[in-house]
Formats: structure tokens, sequence, C-alpha cells
């Protein structure tokens, strides 16, 4: 992390709906720029950032224009985004999820958010629905 540099909005809150996802996007960009990542780890993030909000305005929301939030803190080991929204919770049982390199039907997107956030909690909390992503911070900033 730079710390000559200020860092970026720490909170972004929007109606989610498609036309509206780049605010989201470019916050999420920024924040994997300024706490180091390259260009690679950060398009890996970003890849996982935009599909996790896919997921909430299809599954939770059901494709219809709806309330999001997403909180980002940079701590000392990793960088985690909050995602929370007031959808449809959640429901893991009913989610497949693929590993790589296996076959099938769905649950694609969960392999993706996993390769840009190798930490990944879920949550619900009263009427809210939390997803959490969390990236171990590079060891060393990487030349931009």
């Amino acid at each position: 992390m730079d710390p000559a540099s200020p860092a970026p909005e720490a909170a972004l809150e929007i109606e989610l709906a498609p036309p509206r996802l780049h605010g989201l996007r470019t916050l999420a960009e920024k924040w994997a720029r300024h706490a180091g990542f390259g260009e690679g780890e950060a398009g890996r993030m970003l890849a996982a950032v935009d599909e996790a909000l896919a997921n909430i305005h299809l599954h939770a929301y059901s494709g219809r224009p709806g309330w999001v939030r997403i909180e980002v803190a940079c701590g000392p080991t990793e960088l985690v985004f909050r995602l929370i929204d007031r959808g449809r919770p959640y429901d893991p049982d009913h989610a497949p999820a693929r590993q790589p390199g296996e076959l099938g039907t769905g649950g694609w997107g969960s392999l993706m958010i996993r390769t840009g956030f190798p930490r990944l909690e879920r949550k619900r909390v009263g009427d809210k629905n939390i997803l959490l992503l969390a990236r171990p911070l590079p060891r060393e900033k990487e030349q931009l």
C-alpha cells in the first residue's frame, strides 16, 4: 500500500441496476490498485466483484433494480470487500458450486468469485445479505 496516496472512498451505496454497476466496479478497481495488486490479480478480483454483483441482481432481486452497498477495508494482511443487499436470502443448498475442471451446468460464478477472493463468507443479518470477499495483500507492491 502506498502511504503517500490517499485512500479511495471506503463505501458506496446505489440502487443496483445494470447501468449503475460501473460505479461499484470503479470503486473496486481503485481499491485493488491502491492495495498494490497488479493488473492480472486486480482483473481476477474485478471479475469476481462483477460476478457477485450480477448474482445479487439476478438471484436476490430477480433481475429487478435493488439496493446494494459495497464497503471496502484494507487491513494489514488483506483487502476486504463487503457487498450488502436487502434481497431474498441466499440459500447455499440450492446453489451449485463448481471446482476447477469439473463439468456441469451452473455454479461457474461461484468458482470465478473464489478465484478472485480465496476467503468468502456469507451471512444474513436482519433483512440484509452480507457477502464478504477477502484477498491477501501482495507481499510487495507491484510496479504499476
